[in-house]
Parts: structure tokens; C-alpha cells; sequence
């Protein structure tokens, strides 16, 4: 009775305002019925839409008034992804006991008319309503999205539309590519690519185990017990269950400036996953094999050559875009409007995500690595006013973002039809998530400190095994198609996934870091080793020193970037005049802008201020005209 009231109430208020009742009494006998249905539903969608977005929106305001009450309080057992999801929930339950968001409909059952139409589901619906005078309203309803399947007659799911869930795609077209972006934008360049063999193993090596070490272990459990899933459904979820999102480790390693290795370990490997696992699970998923439910080798070498040729495209493809907007601030003078020069910035990395979607590509890769070129060579020609617009708007975006999605997440536990509960399938699947991350982390730690220096000490790596956090990309996955129950099952136990390690891990991070004796605080200086975005572009190498370290592929790829990328895309010195040939000399002065030769000037006149006059302006002459010289008694040039 009290359901029924609040219900009441809930549609009286809707409705008030625009004289429903009023009219619905006016055309009860009337031949527009269909039309006014039609109508009285699309503007209740449109109302109820408005009450879920603000409780959505309001939820948001108390769990950022709470994270404030918790950290002023310096309560570290709470983190905010953990209070996120709490009071997701907690909304979930309010709006099931008040019934809001639940509309009352018609079901229309379509038998198929031909045997074609039965093994997939239809794209498009055209369904003819007869009025009373005999004539027919033909509604369309295209069908691209929200499916849930089920082979069971549900009567309550079948009576009502619930409106508190939106459209997977609305996470990875909008929500999803600014988070990525900013992971990318925010990289601390210098300790990731002091770390970057590392990293790199532990992306593609240590993704890749995981998701065959679950999906094995998960289809041996379905075989045990016939549960019925496939081989390549099952590997399917251990392509979506093997990415992490430590954001709210993270959070207290930043908070507790944790040594900078293990910082630079953790944040670059789940920067790097994301784009590896929605690779991997896009292969998996499309590849159909047939009656068998094994791999052949062909289909193996297949899938190989997917990944590869989708990975490194998206890449490709980011990184372009990323040095093209390089090249457009620092070749035009957009810089004198910082509303267009942010604008374009943005719009230019939002291209990134869609044009490698159209193209076949994965827009999450090409966007981050689109993030990481933005940051290294564009945000050097940006106005001050655009750089300090770009870092904000793209972290507090990225904040909310990942709150919604998490606040999402709660909802959707509690309220979504979408899901199927399978407690046996959920318990394993958590074994199996910790077992697969244990397998990858000490074997590969042990491989690589073997040549790495300094080595990954054993307390890293229970850290890095501890941090193995699931996170938005494995739900966004999971939901994305749930036309089976077999995928319901999925989607509910990586919800349940997302949430437990979130709570669990999130909120001992503190205590594992005691227990683990890892170092942090004012020991550690990881803060003043940022990356390189509000500093000046660094010199480059003098008589082979590295500023970076010894390692081979970080000096390889630091030598090529300060001599040629460098001072092609940034207007850093030194330029390429002074680094390329003289053959190539008209080339190179006409890509060197007047911003670098000015800024040469500068460090010239810096660097002689003690010298001779005479000397000082013929170089400064000589600058002017694309000559570059040397000091006599200075092996740098100047």
C-alpha cells in the first residue's frame, strides 16, 4: 500500500504541470488514442529520464560532500570509488521500494514468420496499432540496443520498462574516452618510461595469461558441473575480467607518496591493460568457431594477427592525431585565442576515440596514446591559459566520470533485469581472478630482475598482486552484450567482482602498505620528478649522458625524441637546425618557427651574459639568419 502511494504521488507530480489529467479525460472517447498514448508515454519517459538523472546527479553532490568529510577527517579505510558504490546501491534500493522508474506497458509478443528471422535477433520492428475506425498506425522501433534475452517467462519483467539503466554505448562513446584520455594526459612520462620494460611485459604478457588462466580455470568448472558454457565464451570473460582500475590505490599512493617505482608499476600497467583486455575481448567475441568449441591453429594465428594489426593501428592512429594538433599550434597562432585553442584541443582528442572506432580500429588505445603525444609535444605550444584549462577540465571531467560510472555500477547491481545470479560462478571466478593474477606477477617480477636494476623487491610485488582491482572497462564490457543468460551471468558476477575488490582492496590499502613495510612520505621524492608538462622542454643529450637512465630503450627513444620529434613538434630548443645535417638546411629552417629562434636567441644571450658583447651579437645575427654556432671553449651547443 505504501509502494502504491508513493507511486501515486510520483505520477501526480509529473503530470501536474501540464494539464494531463485533464486532456486524457477529454479524449477518452476520442479516435487520437494511439496519438495521445504516444504522446502521454514519450513525455513520462522524458519526466521519469529527468528524476533519474537528478538522483544520479544528487547522489553525486553527497558523495563528494562525504569524500571531503572523510579525507578532512583522514579516515583511510573509506575510499571514494568504495563510497561511490555503497551509495549507488543505496539509490538502487530507494528507487526499487518506490517503484521509480518502472513503467507500466503493453507486451506484444512477434512470432517469427519464416525460419531465417530465428537465429538472430531483429534490428527493426514495425508494429500496426488499429484505431476505431478501422485504420492502422504503423510505430517503428529500431532495435540497436537494451536486448536481454531470456527463455523463461518472466511476467513482472515482461509488464514494465525500467528506466533507470542507459545504454552500454553511452560508456564507451562518452564517458569512457575522456577517463582514458586523462590517464594518458596525467602520465608522469619520466618514471614510466624509466619502468617501460616492465610496464610493457605486464600489459601484454601478464594481460594475456590472466585472461587464459580464467577463462581455463572456468571452463573446467562448467565442464565439472555442466554449466554449459562455451570455450570461447569463458575466455571471453577472462578477456574482461583480466584489465585493473587501482584508482582508489592509487588514490592513497598518491596521497601517501609511496615510493616512485612501484607508483609508476601499478598506474602504467592499468593505463595500458584497459586498451589490451577491449582488444582482446573484441577478437574473442567476434570470432565465431564454428561446431567445435576449441582454437585451431589457423584461427590461434588469426586472432594473434587481429591483435597486433588492432592494437598497433589504434596506436598509430592516436599518436598521429596527437602530433597533428601538435603541429597546428605550433605552426598557426591559435594561441592568441586560448577558447579556440582549447576547443580544437579537445575536439582534435575526441576525434582520436571516433575516427579509429569508424576506421575498424579501437578508439580506446588510439585516445590514450593520443593523451600520452598531447602531453608530450602539444601541451608545450599551448598558452598558459590553455594549459592550465586542459589539465583541469580533463581532470574533473575524468573525476566525474568515474564517479558516475561507479555510482552506475551500484544501480545497476540492484536494479538492472539485465542480470543473472550464479553464487557458485561468482565464487570461483573470484578464485580464479587472484589465482591468474599471483601466476603472471611473481614469475615474470622473477624473469625480469634478472636484468632489471634496481629489482622489484618481493613486497612490490605482493603490492602489485594486491592492486589487481576491477573496474569500469570490465563492466562497460560485460554490458555491452547481455542477449544470453550466459552473459547475465557474466555481467553480474564482474559487477559483484567490481564491487567486492573495490571495498576490500580499496579499503586495506593503507594497512597493506604497513604491512608490507613499503616506503612513503617525505622520503620519497617522486612529486619533483613529474612529468615534464609545466617545465620547459629538456636539453638535449651531451656526450652521450642520459638525463633519464641507462636503459636501453628509454635512451634509444630519448636521443630520437630530443633531436628530431622534439624540435619538429614543439617549439623547444635545441632545433633542427642545429640537430639535423646541413644538407638538410632548407628543410629544417623552414620548420623551425620564429617562437624557437627567439627562444634560441634567449638561451644565447643567457648563456654568453658574461662574455663579450661583439661575440654575443654576432650570433644573435647569425641566429636570425639559420646559422647555428658553437661556443669555442664549450663542447654544448649553444
Amino acid at each position: 500500500m505504501q509502494n502504491y502511494f508513493l507511486e501515486r504521488i510520483v505520477l501526480f507530480l509529473l503530470f501536474i504541470g501540464f494539464g494531463e489529467s485533464r486532456r486524457y479525460s477529454a479524449h477518452m472517447a476520442s479516435e487520437d488514442d494511439i496519438e495521445y498514448f504516444a504522446e502521454k508515454r514519450a513525455l513520462l519517459i522524458h519526466h521519469i529520464d529527468s528524476m533519474i538523472l537528478l538522483a544520479f546527479t544528487s547522489s553525486m553532490v553527497v558523495i563528494v560532500l562525504t569524500a571531503w568529510f572523510f579525507k578532512h577527517h583522514r579516515f583511510r579505510f573509506m575510499n571514494e570509488s568504495g563510497l561511490t558504490l555503497i551509495y549507488g546501491m543505496l539509490l538502487g534500493y530507494v528507487i526499487l521500494w518506490t517503484n521509480t522508474g518502472r513503467i507500466e506497458s503493453n507486451t506484444v509478443q512477434v512470432i517469427p514468420s519464416n525460419k531465417s528471422s530465428i537465429y538472430r535477433p531483429p534490428d527493426f520492428l514495425r508494429l500496426g496499432v488499429s484505431k476505431p475506425d478501422n485504420s492502422v498506425v504503423h510505430f517503428h522501433y529500431e532495435i540497436i540496443e537494451g536486448l536481454v534475452a531470456d527463455s523463461k517467462t518472466e511476467i513482472e519483467k515482461k509488464k514494465v520498462e525500467r528506466k533507470t539503466l542507459f545504454s552500454p554505448e553511452i560508456f564507451f562513446n562518452i564517458i569512457l574516452p575522456p577517463v582514458i584520455f586523462n590517464a594518458g594526459y596525467s602520465l608522469k612520462k619520466r618514471r614510466f618510461f624509466r619502468n617501460i620494460g616492465s610496464i610493457l611485459s605486464f600489459v601484454f604478457i601478464g594481460t594475456t595469461v590472466s585472461a587464459l588462466i580464467i577463462g581455463t580455470l572456468m571452463y573446467i568448472l562448467s565442464t565439472i558441473f555442466m554449466m554449459g558454457y562455451k570455450f570461447q565464451e569463458l575466455l571471453f570473460f577472462g578477456s574482461i575480467m583480466s584489465p585493473t582500475d587501482p584508482l582508489s590505490v592509487l588514490a592513497v599512493f598518491n596521497e601517501l607518496n609511496v615510493e616512485a617505482d612501484l607508483y609508476a608499476l601499478v598506474f602504467g600497467e592499468s593505463a595500458l591493460n584497459d586498451a589490451v583486455a577491449i582488444v582482446m575481448a573484441g577478437i574473442i567475441d567476434t570470432y565465431s568457431p564454428g561446431s567445435s568449441d576449441t582454437f585451431d591453429m589457423a584461427a590461434i594465428g588469426n586472432s594473434i594477427w587481429s591483435f597486433i594489426y588492432v592494437f598497433f593501428g589504434s596506436l598509430l592512429l592516436g599518436s598521429l592525431i596527437g602530433c597533428i594538433n601538435a603541429l597546428i599550434t605550433k605552426f598557426t597562432l591559435i594561441a592568441e585565442f586560448p577558447n579556440l585553442e582549447t576547443g580544437m584541443f579537445i575536439l582534435l582528442s575526441y576525434v582520436s576515440f571516433l575516427l579509429a572506432e569508424v576506421v575498424g580500429f579501437t578508439g580506446i588505445v588510439a585516445v590514450l596514446f593520443c593523451g600520452i603525444c598531447q602531453a608530450h609535444y602539444t601541451f608545450n605550444n599551448l598558452s598558459e591559459e590553455s594549459q592550465n584549462r586542459t589539465k583541469q577540465f580533463f581532470e574533473m571531467i575524468s573525476f566525474l566520470a568515474e564517479g558516475f560510472i561507479f555510482l552506475y555500477i551500484g544501480v545497476a547491481v540492484v536494479t538492472s533485469n539485465a542480470m543473472k545470479w550464479n553464487i557458485f560462478f561468482l565464487v570461483f571466478a573470484l578464485f580464479s581472478m587472484v589465482v591468474s593474477r599471483a601466476a603472471f606477477v611473481y614469475p615474470l617480477c622473477s624473469f625480469l630482475n634478472l636484468k632489471r636494476k634496481p629489482p622489484i623487491p618481493l613486497n612490490h610485488q605482493h603490492m602489485i598482486v594486491f592492486s589487481g582491482l576491477r573496474g569500469a572497462v570490465s563492466f562497460a564490457l560485460a554490458s555491452r552484450n547481455v542477449s544470453t543468460e550466459n552473459r547475465q551471468v557474466m555481467l553480474s558476477t564482474t559487477s559483484m567482482a567490481v564491487i567486492i575488490t573495490v571495498l576490500v582492496n580499496g579499503g586495506l590499502t593503507n594497512w597493506m602498505i604497513d604491512y608490507l613495510g613499503i616506503k612513503y612520505g617525505g622520503q620519497q621524492n617522486r612529486r619533483d620528478e613529474d612529468d615534464e608538462n609545466n617545465s620547459t622542454p629538456h636539453t638535449p643529450t651531451v656526450h652521450g649522458h642520459n638525463p633519464w637512465d641507462k636503459a636501453f630503450l628509454p635512451r634509444k627513444w630519448y636521443n630520437f625524441d630530443a633531436k628530431i620529434l622534439k624540435p619538429l613538434l614543439t617549439n623547444a630548443n635545441p632545433t633542427l637546425m642545429e640537430t639535423m645535417p646541413n644538407a638538410c638546411r632548407p628543410l629544417t629552417r623552414i620548420l623551425t618557427t620564429r617562437r624557437q629562434m627567439e627562444n634560441y636567441r634567449r638561451t644565447i644571450n643567457h648563456s654568453l651574459s658574461g662574455t663579450d658583447e661583439s661575440l654575443t651579437q654576432e650570433i644573435a645575427v647569425d641566429a636570425n639568419n639559420g646559422q647555428v654556432k658553437f661556443s669555442k671553449d664549450s663542447s654544448t651547443a649553444i
